[in-house]
């Protein structure tokens, strides 16, 4: 195999799938790129076995072949090879050597023969997305999935896909976002569960707009995006039934400013308990006190903060961290929680959704200490 290539090109390529390479793994051959040149085309392939992420890219081809490199040390020595064009050369012993007008660098490869083939699509539907409104989907349900690999259905974004609206789901047990987009019309209805991993690498591969294509087959799902193209197997298992853990007589009502309460709450976690991050509301009608204590090492915090709230009287607990991870997704000034009791989830929410969309999050109380 040879070709020439510009260095900022073949680093772009290579930037796109290099995030799906894992860190660690059983299988050394997982830690290279895949690359396979036809005629013109080179084509450039990473995977976890999980995720799978192919680019291709147009070069001065000169000799067809494949090869498989560390793909660590292709992009570090690429990277530093900054502005110039860049003469790829393999043997048959799978050296892959690079020649520009500055030196020469060889690295080790080994056989493309080795690399897991790429998954087949059969009798997978194919349905559409607006890029910027998936995006949005993603960036607010993401940060909420379960990291607890013994909990497996929960370490994903769960989709459904009906005929006149599109869902997102994402909860840990302490937290869950639901968003509904209520203007998502689809010729065929769909349940899945996508790897975190899979959604971040889509979000980096986005366009600024327009479509993307999602085919979805049995236990995988493949996306087609304008420079990559992506596989993933899908989480098996069933999601729990999250609609039964939405509270739906929550009556005490808390509308403050979104800003405000952010500021309020990182200082009152610097005084938290570090392990369970507690900060307490305090509500009265029209009033809001939070207040935080780490009884072990003596320091406590309080501050009042202007508010309306017009249910009764009542001191409910949270785990600061979560809070703070929910308000980061509150665009509007001001953020409402509809509560019930000390023991029971609020809910949290803008006060203004956006236009056919139905969001909220909800957090579960900290028992008080």
């Amino acid at each position: 195999m040879r070709f020439r290539v510009a260095q900022d090109q073949i680093l772009e390529a290579l930037s796109r799938v290099a995030p799906t390479v894992p860190t660690k793994s059983t299988l050394p051959i997982l830690s290279n790129v895949l690359l396979r040149l036809e005629e013109n085309t080179l084509r450039i392939v990473a995977t976890d076995l999980e995720v799978s992420v192919v680019t291709e890219m147009e070069v001065d081809g000169e000799r067809d072949g494949s090869v498989t490199v560390p793909a660590k040390k292709i992009q570090d020595i690429v990277r530093e090879l900054e502005g110039l064009v860049l003469t790829c050369d393999v043997d048959e012993n799978n050296h892959l050597q690079l020649e520009t007008e500055i030196g020469q660098y060889q690295l080790l490869g080994s056989s493309a023969q080795e690399f897991p083939s790429l998954p087949e699509f059969e009798g997978a539907t194919t349905i559409k997305l607006e890029a910027e409104k998936f995006d949005s989907l993603v960036a607010r349900t993401a940060f909420a999935v379960s990291r607890d690999e013994l909990r497996p259905a929960l370490t994903g974004v769960f989709f459904q896909i009906r005929s006149h609206e599109l869902r997102a789901v994402a909860t840990d047990g302490h937290r869950l976002v639901r968003i509904i987009d209520q203007k998502f019309e689809s010729e065929s209805e769909h349940e899945l569960i996508v790897p975190v991993k899979a959604l971040d690498m889509i979000r980096r591969n986005l366009p600024d707009d327009g479509e993307i294509e999602l085919a979805i087959g049995e236990n995988q799902i493949l996306v087609k995006l304008p420079d990559a193209t992506l596989y993933s197997r899908l989480i098996e298992g069933r999601y729990p039934h999250y609609e039964s853990v939405i509270p739906s007589e929550n009556n005490n009502h808390l509308i403050c400013a979104t800003d405000q309460l952010i500021r309020s709450l990182k200082r009152a976690q610097i005084f938290a308990n570090p392990i369970n991050r507690q900060v307490v509301f305090n509500l009265e009608p029209d009033k809001l006190e939070i207040t935080a204590e780490d009884v072990e090492l003596g320091g406590k915090g309080r501050e009042q903060m202007a508010a309306k709230y017009d249910g009764e009287g009542q001191s409910i607990g949270y785990n600061a961290a979560y809070l703070l991870d929910l308000m980061k997704h509150i665009t509007t000034e001001d953020v409402r929680f509809d509560l019930g009791g000390p023991k029971q989830a609020g809910i949290v929410k803008p006060t203004i959704p956006n236009e056919g969309e139905d969001f909220l999050m909800l957090i579960m109380p900290v028992r008080l200490s």
